[in-house]
């Protein structure tokens, strides 16, 4: 009698049951067409395990021709993982048309087709290198409202750049290493850096801001409705009243910090804060990610960094809300970014390159020379890159 309870009820699952769940596997492009020599793709998968929760492990991937930049594997964190497809017809004619790309896991396979169109070799980037005519490493720039980029960095370095050309560089009287520039748009430059040194004023009429605190390493500066707000290299954070007031935050340097829309952030590690009007709070990020560099727009707030290990892969995420929104970076380290100039073009400049995206569809490689430590954006597509000593790069086309 059991034995025919127990037939009946397996009879009755399969019936109303429905087939086991299985694993979910998603192969998804940031672009189904590019030119394969400029552009490259931003492969991304998406695993769920038959329980809904977010897959694990390691999915594997092939490609008909071509090659991903990051390795033929890609590591799951929360069920997902991204790499770079290349496959330049310049160096591949069968790169030339429709490239079938796979990815398996668990069982589970998946297939997806893009085309790559050879490009035009008219249209590729050129890049113009400029002697800074200084041997030491520039480490932040930004541009005045009259046009002029200001660019700060090693032995009390100040430098100009107009008309295409570095200026002389400006007597600071200090020697020390400038790390942070914030430009008003009142014209008036803030300077920050190592041995407690803090400047600010006109080109024409810059002066030390005196503090008590010491010979401690600012790693940051910024202004908000013009009360001065500074970050160091030993976790502190504060503004300027009569004297700065620094308040412990992290236990990790502050990388930068940055103001807009009535709203200051400053970051260290993996961790965001923000000014509540009285002090700095603690800010929920959006993912376990080490932060490098944060800016306002229309859009809201906008941190560029890299995912924690294993991944490590460079992530920009808006905000912040109940929802932030990411998008997946092309590979490399990270290092800063800049906006398009009257347009919705974005710029990353990361060790080895500069890398484009045009009205928020995916990232366009603009083979740059080398990368840099700090971008602006100039007028139209130029862009100035600066960072290795001695030389920045300037886009022309």
């Amino acid at each position: 009698m059991r034995r025919h309870l127990a037939l009946a009820a397996s009879v009755l699952c399969l019936a109303r049951c429905g087939p086991p769940a299985e694993p979910e596997l998603s192969l998804l492009s940031d672009r189904s067409v590019f030119d394969g020599r400029f552009e490259r793709a931003i492969i991304r998968v998406i695993a769920t395990q038959p329980d809904g929760s977010s897959g694990t492990g390691v999915v594997q991937l092939t490609a008909g021709v071509g090659s991903f930049v990051e390795g033929e594997q890609v590591a799951l964190v929360n069920g997902e993982g991204s790499v770079t497809f290349r496959c330049d017809p310049s160096e591949d004619p069968a790169c030339a048309g429709q490239v079938r790309l796979g990815a398996s896991w668990s069982g589970v396979s998946r297939a997806l087709t893009v085309r790559v169109t050879p490009s035009d070799p008219t249209a590729r980037p050129r890049w113009s290198v400029v002697p800074t005519l200084q041997p030491v490493t520039l480490h932040a720039a930004a541009k005045a409202p009259d046009g002029t980029v200001w660019a700060v960095g090693d032995r009390g370095l100040l430098l100009p750049f107009r008309n295409n050309a570095w200026g002389a560089p400006v007597d600071l009287g200090v020697t020390a290493t400038l790390r942070a520039l914030h430009i008003g748009a009142d014209g008036v430059l803030d300077l920050a850096g190592d041995d407690g040194t803090l400047i600010s004023g006109r080109p024409t009429a810059l002066g030390r801001v005196q503090h008590s605190h010491g010979p401690v390493a600012f790693t940051g500066v910024t202004r908000l409705n013009g009360v001065l707000f500074v970050v160091t290299a030993d976790g502190r954070a504060g503004p300027w009243d009569v004297d700065l007031v620094l308040a412990e935050l992290s236990t990790r340097p502050f990388a930068g910090i940055a103001a807009g829309a009535d709203q200051v952030v400053a970051f260290a590690g993996d961790s965001l804060f923000t000014w509540n009007g009285t002090r700095f709070e603690a800010l929920a990020p959006p993912i376990p990610a080490t932060w490098r560099q944060a800016r306002f727009d229309t859009d809201g707030l906008w941190v560029l960094g890299k995912r924690e290990a294993p991944s490590n892969a460079p992530v920009l995420v808006q905000g912040p809300g109940p929802e932030w929104k990411s998008a997946t970076l092309p590979p490399g380290e990270v290092r800063a970014m800049a906006w398009g100039l009257g347009s919705t073009d974005r710029y990353v400049v990361t060790d080895d390159s500069v890398f484009q995206q045009q009205q928020g569809i995916g990232w366009r490689d603009l083979e740059a020379p080398s990368g840099g430590t700090a971008i602006v954006s100039l007028d139209g597509t130029r862009v100035l890159v600066v960072g290795p000593p001695g030389i920045s790069l300037l886009r022309v086309r």
